[in-house]
Parts: structure tokens; C-alpha cells; sequence
């Protein structure tokens, strides 16, 4: 891991929440690290701020929740709402991840790993790729637009965090397919860093899901959407996983995107199917 210098444990934490809003989204982060390391030439060490990405994700999912639940109450068309929330999503997040699941998409057209690693590192989409995005939005804006009013701002928190968690779990099954590039650069995977994330997002996910299960059942219902969600969350991954080391020899950035957008998928609609 590379060092970078910082103004003490203070210091390093603002690095680190620079370096996750700079990969996470398209908002300014500069700004936010301390005043050596906007100077420095040496690298940020994005693996060692992995444990900021959680959090990242919970006001990401947040704000798409506040836009979807502000539109429902103002009276727009549920679906229309959803799509809308998806694309002040997309705005925010530059569509990294998306970017991810339709080059995986596209890649697993190629006949051999060199090729599809190729296929996936070409900047023009193919027709696998857009097939993808527009299912992957299609069952994200469904699930959305079946949500209820109130819980749709916690929910959104939820599964963005839980999806960037299960983005951070394929590269403890699988090794870099390249010797280049985002996975190459999270190698080795720092292990307090990823303990923190977990428990983070774990954390976050059964607090808010306490939020969201009723009163009646609270307890009960707080452990069963929390742990079914985290189950589903970690299923994805070890499946995304196994699918990378058989279609790329190991696990790409593209690989990591497409993880987070489908484990937000399916666990959209574990939420929409439990509410």
C-alpha cells in the first residue's frame, strides 16, 4: 500500500472519505484531504479507504430515497418516480457502476478470456451491454415504484449500502484478472479496512431495518429482513465471483460494478416483496 502524506489519524481519515467520494461519485473531494496530499505526486491509497464506502453509499442510497419519496408525495406517477430517483442516482455516481455491468455484459460475448477481457476494456458498448442496463434499470425502477411512501428513503440506504459491501466481498474470493487497473490497485485487500466496512453496512442494515419492519413485530422483523438482505448481499457476491474466475480467470473493476448493480437489484426487491 502506498503512502500518502496526512496530518495524523485525522488526517488519513480525510483522506480516506476523499479517496471514496472521488471513486463513488462525481462530487468534488479534493478539497476534503489534507493539504500534503493535494500537493503530493504519490497515489491516494484507495484500498486503505475502502472502510469509508458504506457510509458513502448510505447517503447515496439516501438521497435517492429523499427524491423518490418527495416526487411520490407530490403526486407523480410511481414508476415515473422511480426513474426519475435513478437518474439523480446515476448523476451523482457518474454511472460507475452501471458502466461495470454492461461491460461484464458485453464481455461475456468473447470465446476466450483474453478476448472478453478485451471486449470489456473497449469504451464502445454492444448490444449485450445496453440489453443489461435497460433490465437492470427496469427491475430497480419496478421495485422502487412499489415501495411504500415512508420507507423509501431507509430502504434506498439500505440496499446501496449493502450493494457496495457485496462489491467489496468479490475480491476476497477471487484474484485480479489483470495486472492493471481498480482491482489490481485493491490487492492486497486491507483487512481492518474491510472488517470496518462490514461492520458498517451490517450495522446500518439491521438500525434502519428496525426503522422500517412495523412495531408490532419489530424485533422479529428487523432480524429477518436484516439477515435475509446481508445473506442475498453475500450470495451475490460469491456468485459474481465464481462467474468472474470462470469467464475472466479473476475479478475486474467492471466485475466489482456489476456486482453492486445487481445485488441492489434483487435486494430492492427483497424489500418491495417484504413491505
Amino acid at each position: 500500500m502506498t503512502n500518502t502524506p496526512s496530518d495524523g489519524l485525522f488526517g488519513q481519515l480525510r483522506l480516506d472519505l476523499a479517496c471514496g467520494l472521488s471513486l463513488l461519485t462525481r462530487l468534488p473531494a479534493g478539497w476534503l484531504a489534507p493539504p500534503a496530499s493535494r500537493t503530493s505526486t504519490a497515489p491516494w491509497p484507495l484500498a486503505r479507504s475502502l472502510w469509508c464506502w458504506p457510509l458513502i453509499a448510505l447517503g447515496i442510497g439516501a438521497l435517492t430515497g429523499s427524491v423518490l419519496a418527495m416526487l411520490r408525495l407530490a403526486h407523480m406517477p410511481a414508476l415515473a418516480a422511480a426513474g426519475l430517483a435513478l437518474a439523480c442516482q446515476s448523476a451523482l455516481t457518474g454511472g460507475l457502476h452501471e458502466d461495470g455491468l454492461a461491460d461484464m455484459a458485453d464481455g461475456c460475448g468473447g470465446n476466450t478470456v483474453e478476448r472478453r477481457l478485451a471486449i470489456m476494456r473497449d469504451s464502445r458498448i454492444g448490444s449485450y451491454g445496453v440489453i443489461a442496463l435497460c433490465l437492470s434499470l427496469l427491475v430497480r425502477a419496478s421495485a422502487l415504484a412499489t415501495l411504500p411512501v415512508w420507507a423509501c428513503l431507509t430502504v434506498c440506504a439500505i440496499t446501496a449500502c449493502l450493494a457496495r459491501l457485496a462489491m467489496l466481498l468479490v475480491p476476497t474470493l477471487a484474484l485480479p484478472a489483470r495486472t492493471d487497473g481498480l482491482a489490481r490497485t485493491l490487492t492486497p485487500l486491507p483487512t481492518r479496512a474491510l472488517c470496518v466496512a462490514a461492520f458498517l453496512a451490517v450495522g446500518a442494515t439491521f438500525g434502519l431495518s428496525f426503522m422500517v419492519s412495523g412495531r408490532g413485530e419489530a424485533l422479529f422483523s428487523c432480524l429477518a429482513l436484516g439477515l435475509g438482505a446481508t445473506a442475498l448481499a453475500c450470495a451475490t457476491a460469491g456468485l459474481v465471483a465464481v462467474c468472474a474466475k470462470r469467464l475472466l480467470g479473476g475479478y475486474t473493476g467492471d466485475v466489482l460494478g456489476c456486482c453492486a448493480v445487481l445485488a441492489e437489484c434483487l435486494l430492492l426487491n427483497l424489500y418491495a416483496a417484504a413491505l
